[in-house]
């Protein structure tokens, strides 16, 4: 997308006679809930230099991230994709090349750019290291501490803020293991005298999370208030660090020349879900996450955005506010309108939800599930048992309360969005069948191979003309089994398209068709070059798939049978190869096997 540039907004920043070129300054906190900050409105004292910082800038109330755990959660920041398209989105993936990160933007335009990063679950095999010129990362799966990661950044600013730059540095003391240096140990339960002592881990509670955490649910309200207290005691010592930060920054002049940008990856579960850490399931306390903006001189002070906003909308609004073009696809927008007042954010190009509409998808652990904010309403889509759950934030912020039986319309509507979302964020398979005004009889089987990877048909979906969502009690003709999807005697005399994805992508399909009980029948065609395949039965594999690529720019005839699929929007290999060290940092922290 080519971004719109915010108008009043200068590239430069005067001071004095000397002007100077904007930086940027990414701060990430790992597993932090907005709702345990004092900007926030927590009533704990966990965040002087936080609110200091929302204070002098603006911040946004109602932020979403695309994924309940830090890979593809900072994926999408870095590079305004969903994680499904950076492809980044398990502990399996990388990157895609073909996904241009937000330092790869800015080193080209002669930024120093660096990372300071706190964890394995930001390794440079997972290609979040690229346009970074220094990526500084600790692989110890208890991390560095956050005092550590500033000095680093302060030396790092030293020996670079001689021309602009741009520095992301990730804190990761709020994860488990929950185990803050005094005096934050004891800041917020001094008086607590059980068995947990001052730290808690993984080694503290079942690993079997099949069994439900049956030991953690007998823990008192005593327990669990000390637990949250020390949570937030890492939060207050990362707090420290973050304001030694920014006076370092201050200190050094280079504030008023300095976009902020403050966010956290995802939250964090303590039983409200019946679950505990993050990466499991998509409810808010796992994927609303804080959001501050701050540049002096432009951006006003002490602004509050009550808007829905992303994670998926910093890279262009961090190009935005620099005046920088950028002409790669981004799905989310710029915010920078949003953020000064002065008007509306233009939605993206070609992007695949409007700017309203907050989708989160990438689970660490259980059956994938996928989620689609437009508030006050939230559906939660179980992409394993179909399951679907409806939530009104606005009366119900807990989301205890599932109306999707009592608001069908709104589920309906919520459905068409998300699933129109998820055909259209990686590779979906179409089989178009027209009977034309005579009408014609349509028999097919079209069965996914099931492989090593897994095998199977996924979210089929019946579309109609208008390319709007057919019910499949509509069309009883049409029967899906795990890995076959077929169809007998349909009459049709209209034009139905099955739109569908497999598992893995590459699965090979068989398509046995036959049209007016003719096989094989005339009337079969592939792809945009409407080539007829040569034999029926057939099969359309990896190395055979590009027959079916594009859809062409005229149809024909009808009675016909089309196969096609969009081809290479998100095709670049991008498997992940972990070294043995970085494995063994995953599995201490419990992220692998």
């Amino acid at each position: 997308m080519r971004l719109a540039l915010l108008a009043g907004m200068s590239l430069c920043i005067s001071c004095g006679e000397e002007t100077l070129p904007l930086n940027v300054l990414l701060i990430g906190v790992d597993t932090l809930r907005p709702d345990h900050l004092g900007c926030y409105g927590y009533d704990r004292d966990t965040s002087p230099s936080i609110d200091r910082l929302a204070a002098a800038g603006v911040l946004c109330e109602n932020a979403v991230s695309q994924s309940p755990w830090t890979t593809p959660s900072f994926g999408t920041a870095f590079t305004s994709l969903y994680p499904t398209q950076h492809g980044a989105g398990s502990l399996e993936s990388r990157l895609r090349t073909e996904s241009t990160t937000l330092a790869e933007v800015l080193l080209g335009r002669g930024y120093a750019t660096g990372a300071i990063v706190s964890s394995p679950s930001m390794s440079p095999e997972f290609g979040l290291d690229r346009g970074f010129e220094s990526y500084d990362i600790c692989y110890e799966h208890e991390g560095r501490l956050a005092t550590e990661a500033t000095e680093i950044a302060l030396e790092w600013l030293d020996a670079n803020s001689s021309k602009p730059f741009f520095l992301f540095v990730h804190y990761f003391d709020p994860h488990l293991t929950y185990r803050p240096p005094p005096p934050y140990d004891t800041m917020f339960d001094p008086e607590y005298r059980g068995d947990l002592g001052n730290s808690f881990g993984r080694t503290a509670y079942p690993q079997d999370r099949d069994g439900g955490f049956r030991s953690m649910r007998a823990l008192s309200d005593e327990d669990w208030n000390h637990i949250k207290s020390l949570y937030d005691g890492e939060i207050a010592f990362t707090d420290r660090a973050i304001g030694e930060l920014l006076a370092g920054l201050s200190a050094r002049g280079l504030e008023e020349n300095t976009l902020v940008v403050f966010i956290s990856d995802h939250g964090e579960e303590f039983f409200e879900h019946d679950g505990f850490r993050h990466g499991h399931t998509l409810f808010d306390e796992l994927i609303r996450v804080p959001f501050v903006f701050r540049l002096p001189n432009v951006l006003p002070h002490g602004a509050r955005i009550k808007r829905q906003v992303r994670v998926l909308d910093v890279m262009p609004t961090v190009l935005d506010i620099l005046r920088i073009e950028a002409d790669m696809h981004m799905e989310g927008i710029s915010l920078a309108g949003l953020l000064t007042g002065k008007s509306g954010s233009p939605e993206a190009q070609r992007a695949v939800l409007p700017p309203e509409a907050a989708f989160a998808e990438a689970l660490l652990r259980g059956p994938e599930q996928k989620s689609i904010t437009v508030y006050p309403h939230k559906l939660i889509y179980n992409t394993l048992t179909e399951e679907e759950m409806l939530f009104d934030l606005e009366v119900d912020p807990g989301e205890k309360h599932d109306i999707s039986e009592s608001q069908s319309d709104v589920r309906h509507r919520m459905e068409d969005r998300l699933f129109k979302a998820l055909l259209d964020i990686s590779d979906t398979w179409y089989v178009e069948m027209a009977g034309g005004s005579e009408g014609s009889i349509f028999d097919l089987r079209i069965e996914a191979k099931s492989t090593a990877g897994g095998g199977g048909i996924r979210f089929l979906k019946l579309l109609d003309r208008r390319n709007a969502f057919v019910a499949g009690d509509d069309v009883p003709a049409i029967v899906e089994r795990r890995n076959t999807v077929v169809a007998e005697a349909l009459d049709l005399n209209g034009l139905l398209t099955l739109a569908f994805k497999t598992n893995p992508h590459t699965a090979p399909l068989t398509f046995d068709l036959r049209i007016d009980g003719e096989s094989p029948p005339a009337g079969v065609y592939l792809g945009r070059s409407l080539e007829a395949p040569a034999e029926i039965p057939f099969v359309l594999a990896r190395e055979t798939a590009l027959l079916a690529e594009g859809v062409p720019k005229e149809r024909p005839v009808p009675p016909y049978i089309l196969i096609w699929h969009p081809g290479g929007k998100y095709a670049s290999a991008n498997r992940v190869r972990l070294n043995e060290k970085v494995k063994k940092e995953l599995r201490a922290l419990g992220y692998m096997q």
